[in-house]
């Protein structure tokens, strides 16, 4: 895939479509492998679980997610590129029995409420306009005790990043616990996550994340 100017990359990773959708993903997979791997530790699903990905792309993390025994995924993407290619891994993995993947978004969710023990959006949010409707959906469909991790990047850190300048909305750590807050959900844990890795514009970075868990 030839580079992309940083307005292209920003569309892609905020929706990726096109001939670029795939690579894209994959880009993404290894970009955000660790943090996911961090966010999946943290969130600590237990067996018999219905677990929740928002933006999951191609479900890469998905079989992560259904180590233990009896739990069950469902992830909520808005491209249609990735619900088809994450209906693909999952049945690549043979779990298209506990596994699905629709096409939504965090703004209005295709679930029931209180349906989910356990819900995970890793650098999902900055693409929600504002924070408020998506936590409440969150808070809507998480059942009573139900947790959350959300795995986002400093602030600061993401202005370092070129393509965050095209219609990346950063949040500050504080901003993001008050929103949790304001939507029913209270914040129980926090973690700092660095690391130093190549980022989806393929440049060499030293990376800042914050890992946040919450509860119904």
């Amino acid at each position: 895939m030839r580079v992309l100017s940083p307005d292209h990359l920003a569309a892609q990773l905020r929706h990726p479509h096109g001939e670029h959708a795939l690579v894209v993903a994959e880009s993404m997979n290894r970009s955000n492998g660790d943090l996911n791997r961090a966010a999946i530790a943290l969130l600590s699903i237990t067996p018999g679980e219905q677990v929740l990905e928002i933006g999951p792309g191609n479900a890469a993390f998905a079989p992560d997610l259904l180590r233990t025994p009896h739990s069950r995924y469902v992830g909520v993407d808005v491209s249609a590129a990735m619900v088809e290619a994450g209906t693909a891994v999952l049945a690549m993995h043979g779990l298209q029995d506990r596994a699905e993947v629709h096409l939504g978004d965090a703004h209005a969710l295709p679930l029931d409420t209180a349906c989910i023990d356990a819900a995970l959006a890793v650098n999902t949010l900055y693409f929600w306009d504002e924070l408020k409707f998506p936590f409440a959906e969150l808070a809507r469909v998480l059942r009573p005790g139900g947790r959350l991790c959300l795995a986002f990047g400093d602030a600061a850190f993401m202005r370092t990043l070129p393509f965050t300048a095209h219609g990346f909305h950063l949040h500050e750590l504080a901003e993001v616990e008050q929103a949790l807050r304001s939507a029913g959900l209270t914040v129980q844990g926090w973690r700092a996550h660095h690391e130093t890795g190549r980022s989806n514009d393929g440049r060499e970075v030293s990376k800042h994340f914050h890992l946040l868990l919450a509860r119904r």
